[in-house]
C-alpha cells in the first residue's frame, strides 16, 4: 500500500491533476449569427500526412437546452479535394458518416448518453487495405474504401471552418475534447483543449499550435461560479426549488419569481392577494412529486399552498413571537407523503426534533426517533437518496443538551434518518477542520454515486464566503471544489442553499440576506458539473493560503481509501432487517443508492460499484481488474467465441458443443482447421480474460462452460438470468434491479450474429412483460418519475410499445409537464409511421385519458 500510496501522491502533485479536471472546448452554435460560431482548425499551418496508420480521435457530447443541433462535427478534407465527414441529422436524431457526397453509414447515440457523457470517436485510415474506419466508443462502426497514399495530406476542422470550397457554418451546440492523432504506435498530437482563454490550444505533446475561432473553455466555467441573478425583495424572502424543470422560486409577500436555469430568464407574477406578512424563519419548498410549492412556517404549525390558477396562497401566517427554527432542514418523502422538518435553533435553544407534517391528512406532528444520538443543532445540511426514504445530515452547530449556554460546539458527523423506521444512524464523523465551518441547508446527493456537495462557510465574521466541498456518503474525508463566493453572513438574517440542475448540468448556489429595512438580497450563482478541484490564487505576499494542501490531503485520504477498499472483496449486507439504522447499498450499474435496515450491531456495508465487470446490456464492454476498458482487445472472432461461451453457459446452464462453436464459426473449414482455430483463438481470448479476474473455460458433459470462480467476474447477463430463474412477486425491489441493469440499454444492442436473435427476443420478452406487469400495479400520482424512468428502459427495447406511451404520457401529464407528454407521443407517432408506413391510430386522447 505504500507504494501505491507514493505513486499517488506524485501523481496529485504534478501536472496530471490538469486531465482530472473538466476541460474541452464548447462550440456558439444556431443561437448566434453566423460569424460569431465556433471553429477550431487543427492544421492552421502544416496538415496532417495519412502515413503509418494515421488516426485522429476526439470525445465530444452536446450541450443541452438548445433548439437547433443540425451541423458538422468535424470535416477532414485532404489535398485531392475529398472531404470525410461526421454530421449530425435533427430532424433524423441520427449521426451521417460522410466521404465525398456519399453517406457511408448512419449511426446514432442514445439521447441521454449524447448529452450526458462523453462519447469517443476515432477515424483510423488503414494504408494496406486502404480503407477508412470509423470507431465509436472503441467499436467499430464502419468501414469504407478510399485511396491515398504517403503523398495524400488532409486539413482538419471542428465544427465551422472557411476553408475555400468546403466552408461549413451549420455546427450542433457540442463539446470537445481530448484530440489525439496517433501514427502507427507514436501519439503525433494531444490537444487536451484544457485552456482558459485565448484563441490558440496547445498540442502536449508536439508543441504545435490549433486556432480556434469564438472559443467557450469549458474549464473556467467548472472552476469559477458565475452570477446570474441579484434579485431584491420585500420582507423575509425564501426560496425552493423545482429539480426536473430547474425553477428556481423566490417567493415574497406580493410576488412568485420564477428564475429558469435552463435559460437563465426571469418571471414575475403579481400575487392577486398579498401573502401577508413573511415571518422571518418561513421557508419554501417543492413538492417533485405533486408539482406543488409550499411556503411553511413551523412555529404555527402551517403549510400554505400556492395556488397558480388564482395565484394566491392558500394560507397567511400570524407570528406572534421570533421563530424557534432558525436555519431548520426539511426535505419531502414520497414514502408517506410527507413535509419534514428537522433541527433548527431559537429562544436561546438547539432542536433536535423531527417534525412531520401529512399532505394527504394536513397534519402536523413530532416524530418519535429511536437510534443513534443526534445532537441539538442548526447549521447543517440536509440531502435524501432518490427513493426519498432517507435522509443524510451534515454538520451543524449546537449542543448536547440543546441549551445554548451550555458548551456550544461544531458537529461533524454524518447521519443517516430513516423515514421508514424513524430512525437515525450516525455513518462517520469527520476530523475536525484546522478552521471550524458550518454548511448551507442543503446536501446535494449525485444520482447514481456516493458523492455528495454542499456549501461551507465560517460563521465567526460578517464579511465571509461560501466554499463548494465534494464528499462521499461512505468515507470520511472531503476535498474542496470550485472557488468561493462571497456571501455577507449574520445569523438570524443570512441564508444560503445548494441545488443540482441534471439535465443542465449545473450546480445552483443561493445566498440570501434580509436587512433591517425589510429587504431581502438573492443572489444566484451556478458552476457546471462537475467541479474543477478548488485551486488557492496567490496572495500579495507570493504565498498560497493553506486550503489548497487541506484539498489535497483530503483528495489523498479519499483516495486512499478507495484504494483500499478496493482489495478487499465487496459484499452487500446480507444479514435480516431490523428497525435501527440504515446501509448504504450502492449498485454497480450506476444508480442512486439504495437504503436498507440493519441490525443495531452491524456495520454499514457498501458495496461500490466493481471495477471488474463484463456488460452485455447495452453495448459490450469489459472491464478489468484496473478499472480500464479493455474492449477494444477483443477481436470481432475472439468477441463472438467469448459470447456464445457466456450466454450458452447462462441461459440453460449446459454450454455449447465443440460441434455447434464450429459450425457457427468456422462452418468453411474442415474439422481439423476448425479444432486448430479453436485452439487458438481460445489462447487469445484467455489472455484477455486473465486481466478481469478469476474464471474456467473446460468441458463439462461433452458441452464447453464458461464459469466465475469466487465471484471476482461481475456480469450483468448472469445477474439476469439468476433474476429470471427466481422471479418472485414482483415488488419494487425486484424491479429496481432489473431496472438497475436495463438501464444501459437492450441486449447486445449494437452486435449482430444470427445466433443471437433468439436469444434477444428471449431477454426483450422478458423485461417488456416484466416491466408492464409491475407498472399495471403501480401508483400513478405516488410513483410518476419512477414510471418515466421504467417506460425509457422499454423503449431500449421495443420503441414502439403502446403501454409504455400510455404510461409515460399519463405520468408527465400528472407531473404538469403537458408539452413532454405531447412531444412523446407525436416523437412515437413519426417513428411508427417511419417503421409500419401507416399513421398511428390511436389519438393523444386515447392514449392519456385526457
Amino acid at each position: 500500500m505504500g507504494k501505491y500510496l507514493f505513486l499517488l501522491l506524485g501523481f496529485l502533485f504534478t501536472s496530471v491533476i490538469a486531465y482530472e479536471q473538466s476541460h474541452g472546448l464548447q462550440f456558439s452554435s444556431h443561437e448566434v449569427v453566423p460569424e460569431k460560431r465556433t471553429s477550431l482548425n487543427l492544421t492552421p499551418t502544416d496538415p496532417i500526412c495519412l502515413t503509418d496508420d494515421t488516426e485522429i480521435s476526439f470525445d465530444f457530447n452536446f450541450a443541452p437546452n438548445f433548439e437547433t443541433y443540425f451541423g458538422y462535427i468535424i470535416r477532414i478534407i485532404t489535398n485531392n479535394n475529398q472531404n470525410i465527414d461526421i454530421v449530425y441529422n435533427q430532424k433524423l436524431l441520427n449521426f451521417n458518416f460522410v466521404i465525398g457526397e456519399n453517406f457511408s453509414f448512419v449511426f446514432r447515440i442514445d439521447q441521454s448518453r449524447l448529452y450526458n457523457n462523453w462519447n469517443h470517436c476515432s477515424i483510423r485510415f488503414n494504408k494496406k487495405s486502404q480503407e477508412v474506419l470509423f470507431y465509436l466508443d472503441n467499436q467499430l462502426v464502419c468501414r469504407q474504401k478510399f485511396n491515398f497514399s504517403e503523398a495524400t495530406c488532409s486539413r482538419v476542422f471542428f465544427g465551422a471552418n472557411d476553408y475555400e470550397g468546403f466552408k461549413t457554418i451549420d455546427i450542433p451546440p457540442m463539446r470537445i475534447k481530448d484530440i489525439k492523432v496517433k501514427q502507427g504506435n507514436s501519439e503525433k498530437s494531444f490537444y487536451p483543449l484544457a485552456e482558459i482563454l485565448g484563441n490558440q490550444t496547445l498540442d502536449a505533446v508536439g508543441k504545435s499550435i490549433a486556432t480556434v475561432k469564438n472559443p467557450t473553455w469549458i474549464k473556467p466555467r467548472h472552476q469559477n461560479w458565475q452570477q446570474v441573478r441579484s434579485i431584491a425583495t420585500a420582507a423575509t424572502a425564501s426560496i425552493a426549488f423545482d429539480k426536473n424543470s430547474e425553477v428556481l422560486y423566490i417567493v415574497s409577500t406580493d410576488s412568485l419569481y420564477q428564475l429558469s436555469l435552463k435559460n437563465g430568464q426571469i418571471s414575475g407574477v403579481k400575487l392577486s392577494k398579498s401573502h401577508g406578512v413573511l415571518p422571518p424563519g418561513n421557508q419554501s419548498v417543492f413538492n417533485q412529486a405533486a408539482s406543488q410549492l409550499y411556503n411553511f412556517y413551523v412555529d404555527e404549525k402551517e403549510v400554505s399552498t400556492y395556488l397558480p390558477n388564482s395565484q394566491v396562497w392558500s394560507h397567511n401566517f400570524n407570528p406572534k413571537q421570533l421563530t424557534e427554527f432558525w436555519q431548520a432542514n426539511k426535505f419531502i418523502s414520497t414514502v408517506d407523503s410527507s413535509l419534514y422538518v428537522v433541527a433548527g435553533y431559537g429562544q436561546l435553544q438547539y432542536k433536535s426534533l423531527v417534525q412531520r407534517y401529512s399532505f394527504p391528512n394536513s397534519s402536523w406532528e413530532v416524530v418519535k426517533a429511536k437510534g443513534d444520538f443526534f445532537m441539538p443543532r442548526y447549521l447543517a445540511a440536509l440531502g435524501t437518496n432518490a427513493a426519498t426514504d432517507t435522509a443524510f445530515i451534515i454538520g451543524g452547530y449546537g449542543s448536547n443538551t440543546g441549551d445554548q449556554t451550555i458548551n456550544p460546539k461544531y458537529n461533524y458527523d454524518l447521519i443517516a434518518y430513516s423515514v421508514r423506521n424513524s430512525s437515525f444512524k450516525k455513518i462517520y464523523h469527520l476530523n475536525d477542520p484546522a478552521k471550524q465551518f458550518c454548511f448551507a441547508n442543503s446536501l446535494v446527493i449525485i444520482p447514481g454515486t456516493t458523492d455528495f456537495y454542499s456549501l461551507i462557510y465560517p460563521i465567526d465574521r460578517f464579511n465571509s464566503s461560501i466554499q463548494l466541498i465534494k464528499g462521499s456518503l461512505t468515507t470520511p474525508a472531503y476535498e474542496l471544489v470550485g472557488d468561493s463566493i462571497p456571501y455577507a453572513y449574520h445569523d438570524i438574517e443570512s441564508f444560503a442553499d445548494l441545488f443540482y440542475c441534471p439535465a443542465s448540468q449545473k450546480l445552483v448556489a443561493v445566498t440570501l440576506f434580509s436587512s433591517k429595512d425589510n429587504i431581502t438580497s438573492v443572489k444566484v450563482f451556478t458552476l457546471d458539473f462537475p467541479p474543477n478541484p478548488f485551486t488557492a490564487a496567490k496572495e500579495a505576499s507570493g504565498k498560497k493560503p493553506p486550503y489548497l494542501l487541506y484539498a489535497l490531503i483530503a483528495v489523498v485520504v479519499l483516495i486512499a481509501g478507495r484504494l483500499i477498499r478496493k482489495r478487499r472483496k465487496q459484499k452487500v449486507a446480507t444479514s435480516a432487517p431490523t428497525e435501527e439504522a440504515p446501509v448504504i447499498s450502492t449498485a454497480a450499474s450506476n444508480q442512486p443508492a439504495v437504503i436498507q435496515p440493519a441490525s443495531p450491531a452491524q456495520e454499514i456495508v457498501v458495496d461500490v460499484p466493481l471495477h471488474y465487470a463484463v456488460y452485455l446490456f447495452g453495448q459490450f464492454e469489459v472491464i478489468d481488474k484496473n478499472g480500464a476498458d479493455i474492449t477494444r482487445q477483443f477481436t470481432p472472432l475472439v468477441k463472438e467465441l467469448f459470447l456464445l461461451l457466456l450466454v450458452y453457459t447462462f441461459r440453460d446452464g449446459k454450454g455449447i458443443s465443440s460441434e455447434k462453436l464450429y459450425e457457427m464459426l468456422w462452418s468453411d473449414k474442415s474439422a481439423k482447421d476448425a479444432r486448430n482455430n479453436f485452439s487458438v483463438n481460445i489462447i487469445k481470448l484467455k489472455g484477455i480474460l486473465d486481466k478481469v479476474g478469476e474464471y474456467h473455460i473446460g468441458k463439462e458433459t461433452g458441452k464447453w462452460k464458461f464459469e466465475v470462480l469466487n465471484e471476482s467476474i461481475r456480469i450483468d447477463y448472469q445477474h439476469f438470468t439468476e433474476m429470471v430463474a427466481k422471479k418472485q412477486q414482483l415488488d419494487k425491489k425486484y424491479i429496481h434491479d432489473l431496472q438497475n441493469m436495463i438501464d444501459r440499454g437492450s441486449f447486445l444492442s449494437e452486435t449482430q450474429y444470427d445466433w443471437l436473435d433468439d436469444i434477444k427476443s428471449e431477454v426483450t420478452s422478458f423485461v417488456v412483460d416484466t416491466t408492464l406487469q409491475y407498472l399495471s400495479t403501480a401508483d400513478v400520482q405516488m410513483e410518476a418519475e419512477w414510471i418515466i424512468k421504467l417506460t425509457n428502459s422499454i423503449f431500449h427495447f421495443d420503441q414502439l410499445n403502446e403501454d409504455a406511451l400510455a404510461y409515460k404520457c399519463r405520468s408527465l401529464i400528472v407531473l404538469g409537464r403537458h408539452g413532454m407528454a405531447k412531444d412523446a407521443y407525436l416523437k412515437f407517432a413519426k417513428e411508427y409511421k417511419e417503421t409500419y408506413g401507416q399513421d398511428f391510430e390511436k389519438s393523444f386522447a386515447a392514449i392519456t385519458g385526457h
